[in-house]
């Protein structure tokens, strides 16, 4: 069985994979939904980081729209998401993100994807969408000294 292995992860296997890709087309004809519910519950649970989105919101969204494509497209191979989460944590560096935030931003998507895709989500979906999610924001944390 193929995997995605991730530099200081284990693997994703294939089938995880597949879960995520195979639904994606459904999660992302919602993106706008999605995005919504992601920013509702990322600033109910960091009130903080609302400061760092004052300017162009809607170009945001849609950034947040693209990253969320690019992670699906990454998970094919280790190395594409490797390159795509080194990516992400340079671009957010300057932010100074810190593991809570970041684990809140994980946990703020998870419960947008819920949101907006109910029971159209199973519970492997979910769990391999975790996975996805918590694997990129994993390589987007600051190093622990």
């Amino acid at each position: 069985m193929r995997s995605c292995a991730i530099k200081g992860y284990g693997a994703m296997n294939t089938h995880q994979i597949k879960l995520i890709q195979n639904g994606f087309a459904g999660v992302f004809s919602r993106k706008g939904e999605l995005t919504e519910r992601f920013y509702h519950h990322l600033f109910l649970t960091l009130p903080e980081v609302e400061e760092l989105f004052h300017k162009d919101f809607a170009k945001q969204k849609e950034m947040f729209a693209t990253m969320l494509a690019s992670t699906v497209r990454g998970l094919v191979d280790g190395d594409s998401f490797q390159r795509f989460g080194e990516s992400l944590a340079l671009s957010h560096a300057r932010f100074n993100l810190t593991s809570r935030q970041l684990d809140g931003a994980a946990s703020s998507l998870m419960a947008a994807l819920r949101d907006v895709m109910g029971a159209k989500l199973s519970p492997e979906e979910d769990d391999a969408w975790n996975e996805a999610i918590t694997r990129l924001t994993g390589m987007m944390a600051p190093p622990e000294v």
